[in-house]
């Protein structure tokens, strides 16, 4: 099968763990035996390279964009917009072309359009992953805070979602930054129609839980042509960094350590968290937390805080085995969090919440803990509880190393994921005016 996978980013720019599991997908296909072809803008890269059975193509990224070292991600509406589509289809349709492509999979939002775009001039199926409500609201934070209702018209876009949003994840922004906030967002308005339309026409859609697949109504996700297929564990990408030398370099002291990695937001639950530290360290005076990404929030200085910013991977690989515990405390609907597949992968306690896919890994007190959403006295009581019993650390470690091992297995993954590429071509060839 030849398989076109049609994203914005590509490893080296990763603005979050999907790169990397989009990355582990494409070369366990190749293992697989199938051709899979990548098509990603330039951000600065090869045009072309190949890598263990894997093509990706590169081309010169629309407005001159560029991505330094440190960078991780365009500006906002770089690719949201309908020039970016319209590039992004033509892109597809060559190489698609070229390369014979069976069916195109849009690998996150910013590609949607321009992949259903492009799949429809080649006649080949569409294919989307959901692994977040990214498709479900422009702006990621809906006004209910149980984060259930998203479906919202033009109106209550600018006149209560875009203040909520604003006042939320922008309140220290000043007056030419609030304003120029405003304008993208109702710019992104109109290209969220867009994702939506191409989202709702897809041929299959991969769920990468059944959390975050349940939150999508069916106009949007038809249930006949939804499969859920779990992520891929990790896989080291060079050498893992010794964990006692990162916690050195990093200026982590001695002591317990509770490790956040991901965005710093209400959505991940990071506010949460922070109000449960003073409990924490109240039950483990010599307690350390260490912050592992970026985001709007940050815990107040101290001592024992240590708020490190985006992480290569293997340091964050690193940092998970000094870990003695990993903190989920997710309050939106948390599809499959790859910081919980990797702490459980590297065989780490891990506390999460009751909220989306998480409760499809976990079970409680035997893989990890779960604890309620937004209840940070719960939260502390169960990090409090692990900090003082080293051998339920080590049963619950154990245990999820295991588990992840068995529920995410490589094979069975691919195989599942294969299985509903070949019922969708199979759908489409039987299709009125199709040949069998």
């Amino acid at each position: 099968m030849k398989i076109l996978f049609a994203t914005e980013y590509w490893p080296p720019f990763t603005p979050g763990g999907a790169e990397w599991t989009n990355l582990a997908w494409a070369h366990a296909l190749a293992r697989r035996g199938h051709r899979v072809v990548v098509v990603t803008p330039n951000y600065g890269a090869e045009p072309r390279e190949e890598h263990d059975g894997v093509v990706v193509v590169r081309p010169p990224a629309p407005f001159s964009t560029r991505l330094s070292p440190g960078q991780r991600e365009t500006r906002w509406l770089v690719s949201r917009n309908p020039l970016f589509h319209a590039w992004l289809a033509r892109w597809i349709r060559r190489v698609g072309a070229a390369e014979g492509a069976d069916l195109v999979h849009a690998q996150n939002k910013g590609a949607v359009v321009g992949a259903q775009r492009a799949a429809r001039a080649l006649g080949v199926p569409f294919a989307v992953t959901i692994r977040d409500v990214g498709l479900l609201c422009p702006v990621g934070a809906p006004l209910s805070d149980d984060w259930t209702t998203f479906a919202c018209s033009a109106r209550q876009f600018v006149t209560r979602c875009v203040p909520h949003f604003v006042s939320r994840y922008a309140s220290g922004d000043g007056p030419l930054r609030r304003a120029w906030r405003w304008g993208s967002l109702l710019a992104t308005w109109r290209d969220h129609r867009a994702q939506r339309r191409a989202l709702a026409s897809a041929d299959l859609v991969i769920g990468v839980s059944r959390g975050i697949l349940g939150v999508h109504p069916p106009t949007l996700v038809n249930p006949a042509r939804a499969r859920v297929v779990h992520s891929l564990p990790p896989r080291l990408h060079g050498t893992m960094d010794d964990p006692l030398e990162v916690r050195r370099r990093l200026g982590i002291g001695e002591g317990p350590l509770v490790l956040y990695a991901g965005k710093r937001s209400p959505g991940k639950g990071t506010d949460v968290l922070i109000t449960a530290m003073d409990t924490i360290r109240a039950g483990v005076p010599n307690v350390r937390f260490a912050f592992a990404g970026k985001g709007e929030l940050a815990p107040p200085a101290g001592a024992d805080v240590h708020v490190l910013g985006s992480v290569a991977q293997p340091t964050l690989f690193a940092l998970y085995a000094a870990a003695d515990v990993v903190v989920v405390p997710s309050v939106w609907p948390e599809p499959l969090s790859r910081v919980l597949i990797e702490a459980m992968h590297f065989g780490r306690p891990v506390v999460a919440t009751r909220a989306g896919g998480s409760p499809e890994l976990i079970e409680d007190d035997v893989t990890g803990l779960l604890v309620p959403p937004r209840d940070a006295a719960a939260l502390a009581r169960a990090t409090v509880g692990l900090l003082r019993d080293p051998g339920r650390r080590s049963r619950l470690g154990d245990a999820a190393a295991k588990h992840v091992a068995m529920v995410l297995d490589e094979d069975r993954l691919v195989t599942a994921l294969v299985d509903a590429y070949e019922s969708v071509l199979t759908r489409r060839s039987a299709a009125p005016g199709r040949s069998a």
